[in-house]
Order: C-alpha cells, then sequence, then structure tokens
C-alpha cells in the first residue's frame, strides 16, 4: 500500500502481480501530467507527509485561481491524477503542468483557445524536462473534430521524439449528433438564417428536443467540415457560418452561439446552465445555417454526457481533437469492481465512456483528403472508481469512505503508470511497441452498445482491458538486454505452465496447477505456492528425451520436490542417464 490510500485500479490491472512478479516500480522513468491544477487547494503537503505523493514533484506551470470564473472552482485534478500513477509506478519521477491558460478572455470559446495553445506549449515543455510519458485528461472545445490541430500536433512532435502520450478518451458515449446540413426551407428572422431540418424522412422538424436535468451545465462543441483558419491561414478558413440555439418548449431562445466563422474557425460552443428556473427540463436545439454553402457534414458532442438526446439521435462518436491523434493512446474506464481481478470477466465498459470513429477528413494544411481517414480510438480501457485521498465521492462498491475517482479522467493516468513498468523492464522500446504490447495483452471486452460480442477492437472499447502483469511480461520477453527469464502464471482456475529454457520461475494460483518441464537447464524452475495435494510437476518429455525408461524418479533418486524458502524446486539428478553422466542438479 503506497499512503493512506491505494487505488483499486492497481489489483484492477494487476499491476500488483506485476510489480512483485517482476521487481518493477516505475524507477528511472519520468510521468508528466497534464490537467487543471495541482496545489490550488493547499494540501498537495498533506499527500507527500502521508506518502501519497512524492516529495519532488516537479510542477513546470501552475493553473491561476483566477479562473473559477471560466472553468468552474480549482479541484486539483491533476494532483488526484498524480496519486494514481503514484501508487502503480511509486518510483517514478512525476511532473505536472496545468492545461489552462492564464491569459485573459472575455469568453468561454476565447479562453479555450488560448488554453489550446498553452497546452499544446505545455506538451513541449514536458518533453523538454525529460518526460518519457506524458497523460491528460482535458478537452478542448476548440480542439478540431476532422483535423488535427495544434495540440494534436504537438502530440505527433513529441510521440515522434520517444515519448509516450496518453489522454482521456472523454465521458460522452455515444452522446453526439452528427448529420449533412439539411435544408428546411424554413426561415427565421430571430436566428438569421436557414433552420436544419433534423427529420430524416419527409417531415420538416427545425428542432431537435433534447432533456437537461435541473442543476446540470449543459456545454457543447459544434463543428462541420470545413477547414481551420487557425491552423493554416492560407487555407481560407471555413467558407459558411452556421449558428446553435437553444430554446425552451414555448420557443423562445434561452442561449446561443453565433461566432462568425466565414473566413475563421467552424466552431460553436454552445453554454446553459438550467438552474430549475424552467417549466420542464425538456429543450429544443435549433441549428441555422447563416452563409456559404450546406455542409456535408456537421455534429456536436456532449463530451459529459449531460443531456439526453430525445429524438433524432444519431448516436455518434464522441472520442474527438488531439485525443484522436495519430500519436495519441486514447484511454476508456472500467470501474474498477466491473473487472475480472473483481469477479467480473469480461470487464464491462463505464456507461459513460466515449466511443472512437470520427473522421479525420482534412490536412494540417487544411486540404480535403482523398477519403476520410478513421483511427482506431480508443485504444484500450483502463479502471477507473479507485480511491485517493481528496478527489471525487465515496462509492457504496468499497467498503472505507475515501473519495473514488471516476470517469476516464482517472483511466488515462493507470494505464500511464502501467507503461512506466514497461519502459523500466524494456528502456528499449519505442512508443508504438509499447502500445502494441498494451494492446496484444490486454483482455477483450464487449461494445454494450452493438448486438453480440465484438471479438478483437471495437470503437467503444479497443483493444480491451489493460493487464499490467502480461504486458510486463512481454515487454521483458522482448529486451535482448535482460538477464531474466520467463514467469509463467497461473490465474484462480486450473492452470497449466510450461516451462521453456532457462529459469522459469511458476506462480501457481487457487486451483490445480500442472508444470511440464521440457528442458534441461543448469538453473533451477522454482515454483511459488506448490500444493502436493493440488499441484503437480510434469517431467515425462524430459526424462524421455534423456533415455530413461524407468518409472520410479523419486525412489531411484532421480528427482525431488525440494523446499526452498516458500517455494518449491524440482530438483533432477542425472547420473549415468543416457548417454552422459550428471553429477549436479541441473533443474
Amino acid at each position: 500500500m503506497v499512503g493512506l490510500v491505494t487505488t483499486q485500479g492497481d489489483e484492477a490491472m494487476r499491476a500488483d502481480v506485476a510489480r512483485q512478479t517482476f521487481g518493477v516500480d516505475g524507477t528511472g522513468i519520468n510521468i508528466g501530467v497534464l490537467s487543471t491544477s495541482f496545489d490550488l487547494l493547499g494540501t498537495a503537503s498533506d499527500d507527500v507527509a502521508n506518502g501519497d505523493l512524492p516529495a519532488n514533484v516537479n510542477v513546470l506551470a501552475e493553473a491561476s485561481p483566477e479562473l473559477a470564473d471560466l472553468f468552474g472552482p480549482a479541484t486539483d485534478e491533476g494532483r488526484a491524477m498524480l496519486q494514481l500513477i503514484h501508487d502503480v509506478a511509486p518510483g517514478a519521477n512525476l511532473l505536472f503542468h496545468t492545461a489552462i491558460s492564464s491569459e485573459p478572455a472575455t469568453s468561454l470559446l476565447e479562453a479555450d483557445r488560448a488554453s489550446a495553445q498553452f497546452f499544446a506549449d505545455g506538451i513541449r515543455a514536458l518533453a523538454a524536462a525529460g518526460a518519457n510519458i506524458i497523460v491528460d485528461d482535458i478537452g478542448f472545445a476548440s480542439d478540431p473534430f476532422f483535423q488535427d490541430g495544434i495540440i494534436a500536433q504537438a502530440i505527433n512532435e513529441v510521440v515522434a521524439q520517444g515519448v509516450l502520450y496518453f489522454s482521456s478518451a472523454a465521458n460522452g458515449y455515444r452522446n453526439s449528433y452528427e448529420s449533412a446540413f439539411n435544408p428546411s426551407g424554413v426561415f427565421d428572422s430571430r436566428f438569421g438564417g436557414e433552420l436544419h431540418d433534423f427529420d430524416p424522412g419527409s417531415a420538416v422538424d427545425t428542432t431537435q428536443s433534447i432533456t437537461i436535468p435541473t442543476g446540470e451545465t449543459f456545454s457543447i462543441p459544434f463543428q462541420w467540415d470545413s477547414p481551420f483558419f487557425s491552423l493554416n491561414p492560407n487555407s481560407g478558413g471555413s467558407p459558411n457560418d452556421l449558428d446553435m440555439f437553444l430554446l425552451d418548449s414555448s420557443g423562445n431562445i434561452l442561449a446561443s452561439s453565433t461566432e462568425s466563422n466565414v473566413g475563421g474557425d467552424p466552431v460553436e460552443l454552445l453554454n446553459f446552465i438550467n438552474d430549475g428556473s424552467y417549466a420542464s427540463d425538456q429543450f429544443n436545439l435549433a441549428i441555422t445555417l447563416r452563409e456559404g454553402a450546406a455542409p456535408s457534414l456537421m455534429k456536436y458532442i456532449d463530451p459529459q454526457t449531460i443531456a439526453t438526446i430525445d429524438e433524432y439521435d444519431t448516436a455518434s462518436s464522441t472520442v474527438w481533437g488531439h485525443a484522436n491523434a495519430a500519436g495519441a493512446f486514447a484511454v476508456g474506464a472500467a470501474a474498477f469492481y466491473e473487472t475480472p481481478a473483481f469477479g467480473v470477466d469480461p470487464a464491462n465498459l463505464e456507461e459513460f465512456s466515449s466511443v472512437g470513429g470520427t473522421p479525420i477528413l482534412f490536412d494540417t494544411e487544411g486540404n480535403r483528403l482523398p477519403c476520410p481517414e478513421i483511427r482506431r480510438q480508443p485504444r484500450i480501457v483502463g479502471p477507473d472508481r479507485g480511491n485517493t485521498t481528496f478527489f471525487g465521492r465515496d462509492r457504496s462498491q468499497d467498503a472505507d469512505t475515501f473519495p473514488n475517482f471516476g470517469g476516464t479522467s482517472a483511466a488515462a493516468p493507470h494505464v500511464a503508470a502501467v507503461a512506466a513498468l514497461i519502459l523500466q523492464a524494456n528502456p528499449n522500446l519505442n512508443p508504438s511497441e509499447v502500445y502494441s504490447i498494451l494492446e496484444s495483452t490486454a483482455l477483450d471486452m464487449d461494445d454494450p452498445g452493438t448486438p453480440g460480442f465484438d471479438e478483437g477492437y471495437d470503437f467503444a472499447t479497443g483493444y480491451g482491458f489493460v493487464q499490467a502483469d502480461r504486458a510486463v511480461e512481454l515487454a521483458l520477453a522482448q529486451n535482448p538486454c535482460s538477464t531474466r527469464e520467463d514467469a509463467l502464471l497461473a490465474g484462480a482456475n486450473n492452470g497449466l505452465l510450461v516451462g521453456d529454457t532457462a529459469d522459469d520461475p511458476l506462480h501457481n494460483g487457487g486451483s490445480y496447477d500442472q508444470h511440464i518441464y521440457s528442458w534441461l537447464s543448469d538453473g533451477t524452475e522454482a515454483i511459488a505456492n506448490f500444493n502436493s495435494a493440488d499441484d503437480q510437476s510434469v517431467l515425462t518429455s524430459l526424462f524421455d528425451s534423456l533415455g530413461y525408461s524407468g518409472d520410479r524418479l523419486i525412489s531411484e533418486q532421480y528427482l525431488q520436490q525440494a523446499q526452498i524458502g516458500t517455494d518449491t524446486q524440482a530438483q533432477i539428478y542425472l547420473n549415468n542417464c543416457g548417454s552422459e553422466s550428471f553429477s549436479s542438479v541441473l533443474i
């Protein structure tokens, strides 16, 4: 246990098994976090004193307290992410850089744009400070849906330099609507343009009904398939201008986003707080084309799954922006108590975990691609709902009263910490190789939004749930400089463990396990938790290969099971057996 609390995600990923079995803890690896704040609450020193954080966290940039007016009160979510990382990789060095710019802004969208640039600069700053791994949990409305923005480009840049990059997939599940703009022929002077027809059939419906619960803030980015001027002025920017409105049941405009988009960026940000003063929690969205040609694809995303889309729901992708970068490794979420280590197999995806499949339609210069690029994001699922000392709220699924950190914001740092164990085991791996190890050793999961079981990759669960012990073992196997040999692990049920050449530590599970020896070695095959009543060592093929034809290995003193500390060791004495003479212990 690390500090006052240890995230249950550590056990869910079998990272505790990886540390114990392979002697890794992230030592020598530097992990950088990009999030809201680190110590605006002023309690980081308590975490250090209690052992929940190391004393030497390198804070490159902290958030400004004045930003509370635009982004909400300080939560120190970045420090909570660092706690999770420290639980899983306690030997790693930790760095932090806020993702929120301190540049003054007059609107949410303006502040969002400033922070996106600051975020990209923070990625480069962490890499320059020596980060081997970077992880973030922030999304920006101004981050392009259909083009690699400044953050995605910064990610690809540092990944090309050898830095691993992990990002939370977001918490939007399939709460997204997308469509071509469908001209309705309806014009209303209040909206300044032609209204979009949401009805895909012959009828005309210029609004879409949604439900926003009382007390919730509904903030959605809305974009369409035009290039971003801010990425390349030579592209000309957006040739069209669309606006978005939120109406009450009587058609009154409650909120709107009416940026002038022509020659700029194709993005709007609608923001609304349901303070409970309205007759109903049911509202209506309207979209208008103010200027230019109708886009062939437009899309909004509810990144926190706040609203319910009551009609014309297309249940579209919600992974966007830098989490969809080619070099990024986006992470979905499964509650720790819904994983195999806690009795649920396969693991169940959190109902809010974002789904991928958002197409890239333009290159970074703003040229439309001949074919859309669909990237495999998210790549994997990690655990959430684990304990921290201060962040989140307590869940009934654990017996303690510590707060539990939920969301893909918690899943991503868990997986980033596993990557630190992998890199320590094999420092020669590049980002692509680490990503491949994580993917190939994950436990397959099912996309709950599709019929039947989705075998292999799917856009909800990626390649499945992360398994730290399997990943570290594979990393070691790919390390030509490693002096370690295989470690063979048995699970809770019956297991068959086959040792190969040299030393193969065999770790029993909870039931009957059979160990098959096929090779001679001048080392040992150490068996942890050997129980003669339940477990069995099989050496038939080995002795057959040596020409032994008897059937009394032990009584003839060719074999004994020797107790060595808490382990059992199969020892073979071969004197005048076969064509050679041996006088030492071979296994």
